[in-house]
């Protein structure tokens, strides 16, 4: 009896234990999974005519998408995109093996973004709304 004791209180303590490693449920920003492109915001920089978005595309590999613009939603104001690097608006480009490219974007939006700020990316095939930062 007492062995049965000394396991149920080693597994007990194990348990106990475990609450505090196991790792949080993760919560991604992709839009859809069916979605044509799908956008994760990586970080917000500073410039010296507003702020550049860096942005993860991701896609399906071997697959041609089109950017016409991006549009940086602010509570009710709209900033249209400036420039944009790693695509070209207006322009086809594929997403190879990966499926991921890496796209920065500029807006003449001055001060700190909000985390209640979105991205409307107007494509061929109709517009993506995504988070403007994480």
């Amino acid at each position: 009896m007492r062995i049965f004791r000394n396991i149920i209180l080693a597994v007990a303590s194990l348990t106990a234990c475990t609450a505090f490693v196991l790792p949080q449920r993760a919560s991604g920003q992709v839009n859809q999974l069916d979605a044509d492109i799908n956008v994760i915001p990586d970080k917000v920089i500073k410039t010296d005519d507003g702020i550049r978005v860096s942005l993860c595309l991701i896609g399906i590999p071997h697959t041609s998408q089109r950017i016409d613009s991006v549009d940086l939603r602010v509570d009710k104001k709209t900033y249209p995109a400036n420039d944009i690097d790693g695509v070209d608006f207006k322009r086809y480009f594929q997403f190879e093996d990966e499926g991921v490219i890496t796209i920065e974007v500029d807006f003449p939006f001055k001060g700190a973004l909000p985390k209640n700020a979105t991205l409307l990316f107007h494509t061929v095939n109709g517009d993506i709304e995504s988070p403007a930062r994480q």
